[in-house]
């Protein structure tokens, strides 16, 4: 049995009548250059379509991170009224420690004031700040005035003793009143 001919051939109708143009040399570049065309224009709808669609991932993204910024800041924002009472706390313990501090050097100013005293010598006022004393006192008598004087000159306490102010007293019981000042030194 014979195939007919048609069986195992290609052949090919083409309605239209074939140009000689088409297969000269301009024709054949002209023709691959269409084709090119055609594939560059596909591929670079595809590349402009993946950028597209990219763009909206990072659009995505973009919104995601502003909405966790902004929460971020909120609870940032959240802690802010508890820094600031750290902050005050923190300065109110570095106060009460210098206070504290300062206040052994007030009792022991207080302790050699009240050992020096003679007992005819009582004080109307006394400050003591971190480097000095000032004190107003009376005096019953000159002797207790004198006293009182001198041991506070002799004691290695008090540096740079000074007496501001010396007048009779018109207070019952008081001869003297007095003011007297002193830097205040470790004792030695």
């Amino acid at each position: 049995m014979n195939l007919p001919a048609f069986f195992g051939h290609k052949k090919s109708i083409n309605l239209l009548p074939r140009d000689s143009f088409e297969n000269s040399t301009i024709g054949v570049i002209l023709e691959w250059s269409l084709v090119f065309g055609k594939w560059a224009v596909i591929l670079t709808q595809l590349v402009v379509m993946a950028a597209f669609l990219y763009r909206f991932t990072l659009d995505r993204q973009l919104t995601d991170l502003r909405k966790s910024i902004t929460k971020d800041i909120t609870i940032i924002k959240s802690y802010e009224q508890v820094e600031r009472e750290y902050v005050i706390a923190q300065k109110q313990v570095t106060k009460a420690k210098e206070i504290i501090g300062t206040q052994t050097q007030v009792i022991d100013t207080l302790a050699e004031i009240g050992k020096i005293t003679p007992a005819d010598v009582w004080f109307e006022k006394i400050g003591i700040s971190k480097n000095s004393l000032a004190l107003t006192a009376y005096a019953g008598s000159l002797s207790g005035f004198g006293q009182f004087l001198t041991t506070i000159q002799q004691d290695p306490m008090f540096k740079k003793i000074s007496l501001s102010r010396l007048e009779t007293s018109t207070t019952a019981g008081a001869s003297i009143q007095f003011e007297v000042s002193a830097n205040i030194g470790d004792k030695k």
